[in-house]
Protein backbone atom coordinates (compact mmCIF):
# COMPACT_ATOMS: atom_id res chain seq x y z
CA UNK A 1 0.00 0.00 0.00
CA UNK A 2 2.98 2.34 0.43
CA UNK A 3 4.00 2.33 -3.23
CA UNK A 4 3.51 5.56 -5.14
CA UNK A 5 0.02 6.13 -6.48
CA UNK A 6 1.14 6.07 -10.13
CA UNK A 7 2.22 2.44 -9.69
CA UNK A 8 -0.79 1.62 -7.54
CA UNK A 9 -3.95 0.00 -8.76
CA UNK A 10 -6.15 1.87 -6.28
CA UNK A 11 -9.02 3.55 -8.08
CA UNK A 12 -9.35 7.28 -7.32
CA UNK A 13 -12.97 6.75 -6.19
CA UNK A 14 -11.85 4.22 -3.58
CA UNK A 15 -8.94 6.40 -2.56
CA UNK A 16 -11.25 9.42 -2.15
CA UNK A 17 -13.64 7.35 -0.02
CA UNK A 18 -10.72 6.11 2.07
CA UNK A 19 -9.34 9.61 2.62
CA UNK A 20 -12.79 10.92 3.56
CA UNK A 21 -13.67 8.20 6.06
CA UNK A 22 -10.21 7.76 7.57
CA UNK A 23 -9.77 11.46 8.25
CA UNK A 24 -13.37 11.72 9.49
CA UNK A 25 -12.57 8.88 11.92
CA UNK A 26 -9.65 10.88 13.29
CA UNK A 27 -6.67 9.32 11.52
CA UNK A 28 -4.30 12.19 10.82
CA UNK A 29 -3.72 13.16 7.21
CA UNK A 30 0.01 12.44 7.46
CA UNK A 31 -0.70 8.82 8.40
CA UNK A 32 -3.28 8.44 5.60
CA UNK A 33 -0.82 9.96 3.13
CA UNK A 34 1.94 7.64 4.30
CA UNK A 35 -0.24 4.53 4.07
CA UNK A 36 -1.38 5.30 0.52
CA UNK A 37 1.87 6.77 -0.75
CA UNK A 38 0.35 10.16 -1.60
CA UNK A 39 0.86 13.69 -0.34
CA UNK A 40 -1.04 15.27 2.56
CA UNK A 41 -2.37 17.82 0.04
CA UNK A 42 -3.73 14.97 -2.08
CA UNK A 43 -5.42 13.43 0.99
CA UNK A 44 -7.17 16.76 1.64
CA UNK A 45 -8.19 17.11 -2.01
CA UNK A 46 -9.60 13.60 -2.22
CA UNK A 47 -11.45 13.83 1.11
CA UNK A 48 -13.01 17.14 -0.03
CA UNK A 49 -13.94 15.63 -3.38
CA UNK A 50 -15.75 12.77 -1.66
CA UNK A 51 -17.49 15.15 0.77
CA UNK A 52 -18.78 17.19 -2.21
CA UNK A 53 -20.12 14.00 -3.80
CA UNK A 54 -22.02 13.23 -0.60
CA UNK A 55 -23.48 16.74 -0.45
CA UNK A 56 -24.51 16.59 -4.11
CA UNK A 57 -26.14 13.18 -3.66
CA UNK A 58 -23.83 11.35 -6.09
CA UNK A 59 -22.82 9.02 -3.25
CA UNK A 60 -24.39 8.22 0.10
CA UNK A 61 -22.70 7.97 3.43
CA UNK A 62 -23.40 4.38 4.48
CA UNK A 63 -22.88 2.79 7.91
CA UNK A 64 -21.36 -0.26 6.19
CA UNK A 65 -18.66 1.94 4.64
CA UNK A 66 -17.96 3.67 7.95
CA UNK A 67 -17.57 0.28 9.69
CA UNK A 68 -15.26 -0.98 6.93
CA UNK A 69 -13.00 2.09 7.16
CA UNK A 70 -13.07 1.95 10.99
CA UNK A 71 -11.58 -1.55 10.71
CA UNK A 72 -8.94 -0.32 8.25
CA UNK A 73 -8.11 2.50 10.69
CA UNK A 74 -7.74 0.05 13.58
CA UNK A 75 -5.31 -2.04 11.55
CA UNK A 76 -3.35 1.04 10.46
CA UNK A 77 -2.98 1.94 14.14
CA UNK A 78 -1.67 -1.54 14.99
CA UNK A 79 -4.84 -3.16 16.35
CA UNK A 80 -4.70 -6.34 14.29
CA UNK A 81 -7.46 -8.89 13.80
CA UNK A 82 -6.33 -12.30 15.00
CA UNK A 83 -7.45 -15.86 14.38
CA UNK A 84 -6.95 -18.24 17.28
CA UNK A 85 -8.06 -21.60 18.64
CA UNK A 86 -9.94 -22.46 21.81
CA UNK A 87 -11.58 -25.64 23.04
CA UNK A 88 -14.71 -24.53 21.17
CA UNK A 89 -13.06 -24.03 17.76
CA UNK A 90 -11.63 -21.20 15.71
CA UNK A 91 -12.31 -17.57 16.59
CA UNK A 92 -11.46 -14.06 15.44
CA UNK A 93 -10.87 -11.05 17.68
CA UNK A 94 -9.08 -7.74 17.66
CA UNK A 95 -5.87 -7.49 19.66
CA UNK A 96 -7.48 -4.73 21.75
CA UNK A 97 -10.30 -7.13 22.69
CA UNK A 98 -7.83 -9.81 23.77
CA UNK A 99 -5.93 -7.29 25.90
CA UNK A 100 -9.08 -6.92 28.04
CA UNK A 101 -9.18 -10.63 28.92
CA UNK A 102 -7.88 -12.01 32.20
CA UNK A 103 -4.78 -14.19 32.46
CA UNK A 104 -6.72 -17.46 32.58
CA UNK A 105 -8.60 -16.74 29.34
CA UNK A 106 -5.42 -15.56 27.62
CA UNK A 107 -3.51 -18.67 28.72
CA UNK A 108 -6.31 -20.90 27.42
CA UNK A 109 -6.14 -19.17 24.02
CA UNK A 110 -2.35 -19.31 24.02
CA UNK A 111 -2.18 -23.00 24.95
CA UNK A 112 -4.99 -24.14 22.64
CA UNK A 113 -3.48 -22.27 19.71
CA UNK A 114 0.00 -23.58 20.51
CA UNK A 115 -1.35 -27.15 20.77
CA UNK A 116 -3.01 -26.74 17.37
CA UNK A 117 0.28 -25.66 15.83
CA UNK A 118 2.24 -28.44 17.53
CA UNK A 119 -0.11 -31.09 16.09
CA UNK A 120 0.51 -29.85 12.54
CA UNK A 121 3.33 -31.77 10.82
CA UNK A 122 3.90 -28.79 8.51
CA UNK A 123 4.40 -26.38 11.41
CA UNK A 124 8.11 -26.00 10.69
CA UNK A 125 7.24 -24.38 7.33
CA UNK A 126 5.17 -21.62 8.96
CA UNK A 127 8.32 -19.61 9.63
CA UNK A 128 9.22 -19.57 5.93
CA UNK A 129 8.04 -16.76 3.64
CA UNK A 130 4.56 -17.47 2.34
CA UNK A 131 4.25 -18.18 -1.38
CA UNK A 132 2.52 -15.69 -3.68
CA UNK A 133 -1.07 -16.56 -4.49
CA UNK A 134 -2.46 -19.59 -2.71
CA UNK A 135 -0.91 -20.28 0.70
CA UNK A 136 -1.78 -23.74 2.01
CA UNK A 137 -0.49 -22.73 5.46
CA UNK A 138 -2.48 -19.48 5.74
CA UNK A 139 -4.49 -20.69 8.75
CA UNK A 140 -1.38 -21.90 10.53
CA UNK A 141 0.37 -18.58 9.86
CA UNK A 142 -2.60 -16.70 11.33
CA UNK A 143 -2.67 -18.93 14.41
CA UNK A 144 1.11 -18.47 14.81
CA UNK A 145 0.66 -14.70 14.66
CA UNK A 146 -2.03 -14.96 17.37
CA UNK A 147 0.24 -17.09 19.57
CA UNK A 148 2.98 -14.47 19.27
CA UNK A 149 0.62 -11.57 20.03
CA UNK A 150 -1.10 -13.32 22.95
CA UNK A 151 2.33 -14.27 24.31
CA UNK A 152 3.37 -10.60 24.21
CA UNK A 153 0.11 -9.54 25.90
CA UNK A 154 0.71 -12.08 28.68
CA UNK A 155 4.27 -10.88 29.07
CA UNK A 156 3.20 -7.21 29.25
CA UNK A 157 0.37 -7.90 31.70
CA UNK A 158 2.13 -10.34 33.99
CA UNK A 159 5.82 -9.70 33.39
CA UNK A 160 6.59 -13.33 32.54
CA UNK A 161 7.62 -14.75 29.21
CA UNK A 162 5.54 -17.75 28.11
Amino acid sequence: MKESREKSEIDEEVLAEACYYLTKLGLDKEKVASEFGISVKEVSRLASLYKKKIKSGKVREESFDAIFWERVKKEAEGDVKLTFVSRKGFHHAWKSELEKLDGEALMEIYESSKDFLNMDPNQRFVELVSPKGYDPLALEREIKKAVDVVGRILEEKYGRKV
